[in-house]
């Protein structure tokens, strides 16, 4: 994430330490993890307004500009359970990897239960292949999996589907999505990656709002 691009100025915002430690370049993993990055937390008055901008949040890259591709689920599940332990309410999870069976490889799967014992959402992406077929942790049946409508409300084409999706599956707007891109401007994406920040954020504000009504946070219940 390019936190130098104006919309973060004066965000609650700590990147914590994973294997990924370069620093955000031109390629399309800095682009993804910038552009998501804003639609939660762009501040006021910047050229891109996020859903939760006075809301902490935790960042920990688990891709490189150099080596493209699905996230490997060790590297995600590692970077749960930090989020986990730093205190996240809500995960935000843009990305997955194709799963023949839909279940999660045994870190991951564990890291999903540290998630559910400790009441702590994960929103994560369905995918962008547009067939019948599922993408972990999306297809977790602990997790709250989000597809792209387009502009007229309808599911984009490009979306994942499959069983599985209809017991955990939301769909929320994806199509030419404006966030914030590294360097400095502004650009349109369209995926499931830059709904599921609309549906985090919605959780987030709702669990913001238990806080504030001096009750315990329960994002699931949110």
């Amino acid at each position: 994430m390019d936190l130098s691009h104006p919309c973060f100025t004066g965000a609650d915002l700590t990147r914590l330490d994973t294997l990924v430690q370069d620093e955000a370049g031109q390629g399309l993993m800095s682009l993804h993890g910038t552009h998501v990055t804003s639609l939660l937390f762009g501040q006021p008055g910047s050229p891109v307004t996020g859903m939760v901008p006075r809301c902490r949040g935790l960042l920990l890259p688990i891709f490189r500009d150099s080596a493209e591709g699905r996230v490997p689920q060790l590297d995600l599940a590692r970077a749960i359970e930090q989020a986990v332990e730093h205190g996240a309410h809500v995960i935000n999870i843009s990305g997955g990897q194709r799963s023949a069976d839909g279940k999660s490889e045994g870190m991951l799967e564990r890291a999903l239960g540290l998630c559910d014992d400790r009441g702590v959402l994960v929103v994560s992406a369905v995918g962008n292949d547009g067939c019948d077929c599922l993408q972990v942790p999306a297809a977790s049946p602990s997790v709250l999996a989000v597809g792209a409508s387009g502009t007229d409300g309808e599911p984009l084409e490009m979306n994942n589907w499959g069983a599985m999706y209809r017991r955990n599956g939301v769909i929320a707007p994806g199509q030419d999505i404006e966030g914030a891109v590294p360097g400095g401007g502004v650009r349109a994406l369209t995926g499931s990656s830059f709904a599921t920040p609309a549906v985090a954020g919605t959780a987030a504000l709702l669990t913001a709002a238990q806080l504030r009504q001096g009750v315990r946070p329960d994002p699931k219940a949110a």
